[in-house]
């Protein structure tokens, strides 16, 4: 029997389905609270498809550089994303990872975002003569 997540009533009933570019969903109805909820499955708000998602984390996981992992996508599952979003991800899905994938990710990835901070910056001088 379903539980609504919201309230946690018993009054929960099966009422259609949510369809979006990640696919198909069950979309649930409580009774008690009269709220719609869709049960999260780690993906909320996700555009892209999971299996697309996994293969992204995968490839960066394995030494691939977030331009890589773009051409990747876009070669074999025809999926356009920018490398932004595929930082994203890994930032976000990184406990998927096994331990010793998720540290050396994020520790390339803290390489990457930080590696613009860190350039020196050129001064003016104010030699005229």
């Amino acid at each position: 029997m379903n539980v609504c997540e919201l309230c946690g009533s018993n009054k929960v009933v099966k009422k259609g389905m949510r369809h979006n570019a990640s696919g198909s969903k069950q979309k649930f109805f409580c009774h008690a609270c009269g709220k719609w909820y869709v049960h999260d499955d780690g993906f909320k708000r996700m555009r892209i498809k999971p299996e697309h998602i996994v293969r992204a984390l995968h490839e960066y996981g394995d030494g691939a550089s977030l331009k890589k992992v773009r051409e990747h996508l876009k070669q074999h599952d025809d999926v356009e994303v920018t490398r932004w979003a595929i930082r994203k991800w890994i930032v976000k899905y990184s406990g998927l990872l096994k331990k010793t994938s998720r540290n050396s990710a994020l520790q390339r990835l803290r390489g990457v975002s930080t590696s613009m901070k860190n350039t020196p910056k050129l001064k003016a001088t104010g030699n005229t003569g």
